[in-house]
């Protein structure tokens, strides 16, 4: 399994001074155990909306630990120990081409993360549109957009 990013997510990485190499392998590991076997990624699930060349449930995203509230912090790790779903509202946006490579794309930032996936808004309907392009470019033909 080959993990890339957008070089978006990799500023972002870079601005706050973290190791995109470390999280893309920890990912990796993640992807290749189970749910529960990280304490950074919980729920995996699909997006129905946007499709992704007219295809529903392309465009995944992982529940990341929150880091906003303390209670919720507390509850995600309590619910790693226990090997229990962990969800959030604070999620990683990526893309699984199905040939052994994925793209990690964005993080939706909490407490917002749930809301733009709604796409209830032009903001965020534009926003989830330009996920299922950068997706549907990577599964095509491997370019990585933004």
């Amino acid at each position: 399994m080959l993990v890339k990013t957008t070089n978006s997510l990799k500023s972002k990485f870079d601005r706050e001074n973290l190791d995109i190499q470390l999280f893309c392998e920890e990912f990796k590991l993640w992807k290749s155990k189970d749910e529960h076997s990280s304490s950074l990624f919980g729920k995996d699930s699909a997006y129905i909306a946007p499709t992704v060349n007219g295809e529903k449930y392309i465009l995944r995203h992982v529940h990341l630990v929150p880091v906003m509230n303390q209670e919720q912090i507390d509850s995600w790790y309590k619910k790693f120990r226990f090997k229990s779903r962990k969800t959030s509202n604070r999620v990683l946006v990526y893309v699984d081409d199905n040939k052994g490579n994925i793209l990690l794309i964005h993080i939706l930032p909490e407490p917002d993360a749930h809301e733009i996936a709604e796409m209830k808004t032009q903001k965020n309907r534009e926003t989830m549109n330009g996920f299922a392009a950068v997706a549907e470019a990577f599964i095509f033909d491997g370019t990585i957009k933004g």
